[in-house]
């Protein structure tokens, strides 16, 4: 069972839901909008994010529409963030300082620049400049990223209380895709690092997978099962589809031990990734430390382990006392019951 919410991603719009501890929120309302004005190196028309050809060295600037419907003066931060893959396995382009994957050679980021923030007036539409300006070398394959907006917060005092309220916000995320040749790139996997770990308190086998390459992965489907290093049993097993990873992304797919304790060993772990008509196998093993695994099984909710072996250990011990005082009882039995031996 995978164990992790899903969360809601595309290139059009994310709509995030801010809250923090000890706060009071309002209600949230729509308060602007945003949308690309599309230019005329537009690769398809029909979309209402970016898909840019573009050239090496070309310096272009594009511009964004926010709208506010509202009666009061608003300030929408923007952000152009180079997208990554969440631990969900979805593309993600709300992360504002991400660690970025090692193979990944121009981060959107730092090809665009855009102003902070911009002043909205009540009921007006303002038009936002975004800058890019593409390296000088040819580039192969795509450069992904997100123009993500977010009204300012703005925060209250409450009347006689000494508690900050929060008014919950909006964020939007226009997606940005660019390309500078028709080269057919194709996404490249590999499997990384394997380790226990928890997610929400729930113990977990997580094993890295990184695309390597300037292509995306739209439609990834991921069966994972884990055995023990010579085992023939499936100890623990999980499956993902209609995945999706940015170019030159890595995440963490999580394998459920379904309340399961962990127990140091060693392991192997079985995974096979599809997308279209690419196929990667894996076949790799992994140490599960008695002391990570004593750690890990004292904060993980609802942990169980397995004591089958130890009563059945424990029953047979049982069972053999059980004979044995059967045994002594009877010959004492036996003992009594024979006549004395005679004198003469």
């Amino acid at each position: 069972m995978k164990l992790m919410w899903k969360s809601l991603s595309s290139l059009l719009s994310v709509i995030i839901l801010f809250s923090l501890i000890n706060t009071k929120g309002y209600a949230a309302e729509l308060k602007f909008a945003v949308t690309a004005v599309i230019p005329d190196n537009q690769i398809d028309k029909s979309q209402t994010y970016f898909d840019l050809k573009m050239k090496p060295g070309q310096k272009q600037t594009i511009q964004v529409e926010l709208e506010n419907a509202t009666a009061k003066d608003i300030v929408v931060e923007t952000y152009a963030n180079t997208a990554t893959t969440n631990d969900n396995g979805i593309t993600d382009y709300s992360v504002t300082d991400p660690q970025l994957d090692k193979t990944l050679k121009i981060p959107f980021s730092e090809i665009t620049t855009v102003e902070k923030e911009t002043k909205v007036p009540a009921n007006s539409t303002v038009s936002l400049d975004v800058t890019i300006e593409m390296p000088e070398e040819t580039y192969d394959g795509v450069i992904l990223g997100g123009l993500y907006f977010k009204e300012k917060e703005t925060k209250k005092k409450v009347e006689k209380s000494d508690d900050v309220q929060i008014e919950n916000k909006f964020a939007y995320t226009i997606g940005v895709l660019l390309r500078e040749t028709d080269k057919i790139i194709k996404p490249d996997m590999e499997l990384n690092k394997i380790q226990p770990g928890q997610i929400n308190g729930r113990n977990v086998v997580v094993a890295n997978l990184q695309n390597t390459q300037p292509a995306m992965l739209k439609n990834l489907s991921v069966d994972a099962e884990i055995y023990k290093e010579k085992g023939k049993a499936i100890l623990h097993s999980a499956k993902g589809e209609n995945l999706r990873m940015a170019p030159n992304s890595n995440f963490n797919y999580s394998i459920d031990l379904e309340n399961s304790a962990f127990k140091p060993g060693t392991y192997r772990l079985e995974m096979k990734a599809t997308d279209g008509d690419q196929i990667w196998k894996w076949s790799k093993k992994f140490i599960i430390e008695g002391k990570e695994a004593k750690e890990l099984n004292s904060t993980a909710l609802e942990a169980k382990t397995n004591y089958t072996l130890y009563y059945l250990i424990s029953g047979f011990i049982l069972l053999l006392l059980l004979l044995v005082l059967v045994y002594r009882l009877g010959k004492r039995s036996r003992m009594q019951g024979e006549d004395p031996p005679s004198s003469e």
